[in-house]
């Protein structure tokens, strides 16, 4: 990836924010289609937005990669990263379901500290009062799927980082009629009350703003239905302690999944 300009990357910095603040901002990939025939190539856009699908911020991940129908791994064929995006482009040469991913994308390191019983953003010196010190680094995973002629359940199945949208219903075969059931984990195990938001795309230009959460039950499913068609982005967060020589306290972990809902 080339070196992003300095006022990019200032604000990447306030995207990938310190512990303790509000999270506004959540990286996306959004395909040209979700659906193909006899397409041979496909563009996708990825970028963190507060409103979908407006980019903001390009996705200055390191591991931008392609799960291919058969399972395996494979890559992009160009990455441009823009001033509000990054642009990226696959080739769709075999039958199946590719999914497209940024891959674990880690955030700067920031500072939290405990003043009064309240846990606080350190942007600069610490204050004298604190009673305690911890580091925090951001991990974000944004995945979609394109299916061309038929969808293939392997590229699904492939765990990405520690936060899992893991999608029992096939992201490519969503209709009003045929509710979205899932699971999400942490570290291979189901997360029970486990809140995640969804957002529907161009919700700008309705009169009702179209935003819910939903959460998964003691077994770590959640079962969404839809009233209308459209693109959509399920976010969900955790944080947790980071792992063993991390050189961080914890991490906050951010995972979204981008899809389409036919009539």
């Amino acid at each position: 990836m080339t070196r992003l300009a300095p006022g990019i990357a200032a604000l990447l910095c306030a995207v990938s924010i310190a512990p303790g603040a509000a999270l506004a901002h959540t990286s996306y990939l959004l395909p040209k289609f979700f659906a193909g025939n006899t397409e041979k190539m496909v563009t996708v856009e990825s970028a963190f937005g507060e409103k979908f699908f407006r980019p903001e911020v390009p996705v200055d991940a390191s591991d931008y990669h392609v799960i291919l129908p058969d399972g395996s791994r494979g890559s992009f064929q160009s990455i441009t990263p823009l001033k509000q995006m990054v642009v990226l482009e696959s080739a769709l040469d075999a039958e199946g379901t590719y999914r497209f991913t940024t891959g674990v994308r880690l955030g700067r390191v920031g500072r939290s500290a405990l003043v009064g019983g309240k846990w606080q953003p350190v942007h600069g010196e610490v204050p004298k009062d604190a009673a305690q010190v911890r580091t925090s680094q951001t991990e974000t995973v944004a995945d979609a799927y394109v299916s061309k002629k038929q969808p293939t359940r392997a590229p699904v199945d492939v765990a990405i980082g520690r936060l899992r949208i893991q999608p029992v219903t096939h992201p490519s075969e969503l209709y009003l009629d045929t509710p979205f059931t899932l699971n999400v984990l942490f570290d291979g195990k189901p997360m029970a009350a486990q809140e995640l938001e969804l957002d529907r795309g161009g919700a700008d230009y309705e009169e009702a703003v179209s935003h819910r959460q939903v959460r998964t039950d003691a077994q770590g499913k959640a079962v969404i239905k839809f009233d209308r068609p459209g693109t959509y982005v399920l976010m969900t967060r955790h944080r947790a302690e980071a792992p063993a020589g991390s050189g961080t306290d914890e991490r906050s972990y951010t995972t979204s999944l981008t899809f389409q809902v036919e009539e």
